[in-house]
């Protein structure tokens, strides 16, 4: 039962005594309410005037405690989304990995504030986050853009929420989102045989950089991330404990805890790295196995710029127009050979070190692997069967008909 602040009690009289009533202060931790004490006061009390002077102080002790425990209120409602914004920005944001906090700020500063900026938190209701939505579609034409930037503003409207302030309660599912108007691009990668074409052009330690990425299928930022101590020549694996952010090289965690794994080392590899450690390794202080003339580790960019990108001019594979290619066309080979191989999903999602089976279903829905053949060609055959005796008939049919003219 809540508590009532600031009881007035009430008294009234009981044959010839005045008598006062009130709320005590403590549960009842058997019942979970609060009890009424009821006071007789002595023959000296003879009016209701001074039957409530006589309840006074028994009433200024529970509303003291209860003025002492009170708890703060909840912000008012009059707060906007931008100084909601500001807020989040300086508890928030500082805690978020660094590509993630660029990618907040960049939905934020480009979205966000300038169409939900002065608008009052209490009047975000469902219409205003469909016409944002809406408005934000209109300007992307991308579905999974407009997601994103909607993620980014539910996160932080939720936060909103715990933190007190009067923000309605708006549910994802009651969003529509727009439709793609553009195709999805092409999801581009290497095979076996591209990717060591690309890997044997590539100068080092590019070279090497890219053998990581086709064998383990890392990321760019795990890839220049790694150090001698992450290498474990004696049980053939390399421990993925943190990944380089593409912009300002600053370490962190990786992905996810799923992608903080170890991956196996196979023996070309192995041969490789033992090769680079005694011929070209510049040991430096925080012991990265690749680092520049400065000592510093390698941008994300330049890898790709002057490993990936170099080593296709000089080979003269052109990508398809509009499509990004970089380290992860790599990774996307890796997966996609061993799903056309017949590798079961579960393998492939524990190499990949995905968090389980449909993050790499979403991720390559468009591999057709073995078992998917297997089954289109049986079936195909049963329709070619039927097809070729429609054909006869049809030959026959024509055939009687010239016979007839």
């Amino acid at each position: 039962m809540p508590r009532r602040r600031f009881q007035s009690g009430r008294v009234y009289q009981r044959g010839t005594r005045w008598v006062g009533s009130y709320r005590e202060y403590e549960i009842n931790p058997e019942t979970g309410k609060r009890a009424r004490r009821t006071i007789t006061f002595d023959a000296t009390v003879t009016s209701e005037r001074a039957a409530k002077v006589a309840l006074q102080p028994y009433l200024d002790d529970y509303n003291a405690r209860a003025k002492e425990n009170l708890k703060p209120s909840a912000p008012r409602g009059g707060k906007t989304v931008r100084a909601l914004l500001d807020e989040w920005t300086d508890k928030i944001l500082p805690n978020r990995k660094p590509g993630g906090a660029r990618a907040a700020l960049s939905h934020i500063r480009a979205y966000i504030l300038p169409q939900l900026g002065e608008l009052p938190l209490r009047e975000m209701n469902l219409s205003q986050h469909q016409a944002f939505v809406t408005a934000v579609g209109q300007r992307v034409d991308r579905r999974k853009t407009a997601k994103n930037v909607y993620g980014t503003l539910g996160s932080i409207l939720n936060l909103g929420r715990k933190w007190g302030y009067a923000i309605p309660n708006v549910e994802k599912r009651d969003i529509v989102f727009p439709a793609d108007k553009k195709p999805q691009p092409q999801i581009y990668f290497f095979d076996a045989d591209t990717a060591a074409r690309v890997i044997n052009a590539a100068a080092y330690p590019y070279k090497l950089m890219l053998l990581i990425a086709a064998s383990c299928g890392l990321r760019i930022g795990e890839v220049t991330a790694l150090k001698v101590s992450n290498l474990d020549f004696k049980r053939k694996l390399i421990q993925i404990t943190g990944a380089l952010d593409y912009a300002t090289r600053k370490e962190s965690t990786p992905k996810s805890d799923n992608s903080a794994a170890p991956v196996h080392m196979s023996e070309l590899l192995a041969k490789h790295l033992h090769g680079w450690l005694k011929k070209h390794y510049v040991a430096n202080v925080d012991g990265y196995l690749f680092t520049n003339s400065k000592g510093r580790p390698y941008l994300s960019d330049n890898v790709v710029k002057y490993g990936v990108h170099r080593a296709m001019a000089k080979l003269g594979i052109e990508a398809p127009k509009g499509v990004h290619v970089g380290i992860h066309c790599f990774r996307h080979g890796v997966t996609s050979e061993l799903l056309e191989s017949g590798t079961p999903i579960h393998v492939v999602t524990r190499l990949m070190r995905h968090a389980d089976s449909k993050v790499t279903l979403e991720h390559y829905a468009h591999i057709v692997g073995d078992a998917e053949r297997i089954a289109s060609e049986k079936f195909s055959e049963r329709i070619g069967q039927n097809i070729a005796q429609l054909e006869s008939d049809s030959e026959l049919e024509s055939t009687s008909a010239v016979k007839t003219a």
